[in-house]
This record gives structure tokens, C-alpha cells and sequence, in this order.
């Protein structure tokens, strides 16, 4: 079964999207959110509480474990069609993915990304500092070229004009399914 990939620096419009994709028939998994869930002891009933236990030990802003990189492919090939927001993190979990899925880079420019983080950090306890590293962010062109090598690579630029999300899902959708 093919999935989705949704990768892109924090702040990019990738959770957005991902949720959008739930209308088209899409089960929505975001990394960030179940990390941050396992961290804070939630364990939703709909994902299994081995795969919580073992994203309860990855730090914000790392690159997943591949053990933990196949147990999200696991609970992801558990559905048709599935759309991952925040992975691949590191050219080998490209090769972890089934031949037929893609990877949707979500650009967006700096400016823009402070500002959503900035915004993000005031309704939500995801705090943000300007100027943090993220080992998963430096990755993300490594990860690019090795998709667009594969042939997987589909590039979305988030320039703030992306106000019609559901076009942007319809489009996503329909491309994994042709």
C-alpha cells in the first residue's frame, strides 16, 4: 500500500495538510503529536501502546530509531491509505517505505516559519526558540535528494498563499491512487 510522506522544516504547513487528507480517505499520522503525546503519558486507544512506549524515548528534533521508524510503518500499512507527517527523518527510512509512496517536501520561506512558530508558541505549550537546531531540519535535503533520486518526490511551497488546503489534499490523494 502506498503512504504518503509529509516532510519540511517545523512550521511548514505539514500537519496541516496531513489533517486535510482525512477528508479524502486518509488515515492522518503525525510523529510530533504521538511523541509528544507518549512524553506526556497520553496513549490513545487507536494506537498501539508499544509503538507510544517506544516514541516516549525519542527527543523533539531527532531523527526516529529505525526500529521505531518500522513500528509507524506497521501501524501505518493498518489502514488503505495513510499520510505521515514528519518522516522520513533520514535517507534509510526511505528504503524501510513501500516502492509505490511518495514524499511530499512542504516548503515554506523563513520569514513565514518564524511567524507560524511564533504564533504556534502562544496557543500552544509547543514552545519555540528562534535560531534552535533540529537534527531532523538538517537532514530534510538529504532526505529530498534521495526521494527525488528514487523517483518519489513531489514539492509543495507553502508561501502563504496555500489557502486552498483541500486542493492541495485532492491533489496528494489522487496521485497515490492513479
Amino acid at each position: 500500500m502506498p503512504i504518503i510522506c509529509l516532510i519540511g522544516r517545523h512550521g511548514s504547513g505539514k500537519s496541516t495538510i496531513g489533517r486535510e487528507m482525512r477528508a479524502h480517505g486518509f488515515r492522518h499520522i503525525s510523529v510530533g503529536v504521538l511523541r509528544r503525546l507518549a512524553q506526556n503519558g497520553t496513549f490513545p486507544s487507536d494506537v498501539p501502546f508499544s509503538l507510544m512506549m517506544m516514541l516516549k524515548r525519542v527527543r523533539a528534533g531527532q531523527p526516529l530509531p529505525d526500529d521505531v521508524a518500522a513500528k509507524v510503518l506497521g501501524y501505518a500499512h493498518e489502514t488503505k491509505h495513510c499520510v505521515i507527517d514528519g518522516f522520513p527523518a533520514c535517507t534509510r527510512h526511505i528504503d524501510m517505505l513501500p516502492p509505490d509512496s511518495r514524499i511530499v517536501y512542504v516548503w515554506a520561506p523563513r520569514p513565514q516559519l518564524d511567524k507560524r512558530l511564533a504564533e504556534r508558541a502562544q496557543t500552544t505549550v509547543r514552545a519555540w526558540t528562534p535560531g534552535r537546531h533540529s537534527e531532523r531540519d538538517a537532514m530534510l535535503s538529504e532526505v529530498a535528494l534521495r526521494a527525488r533520486k528514487t523517483g518519489r518526490l513531489i514539492w509543495v511551497a507553502n508561501t502563504g498563499l496555500l489557502t486552498d488546503v483541500d486542493a492541495v489534499a485532492a491533489s496528494l490523494a489522487n496521485k497515490v491512487r492513479d
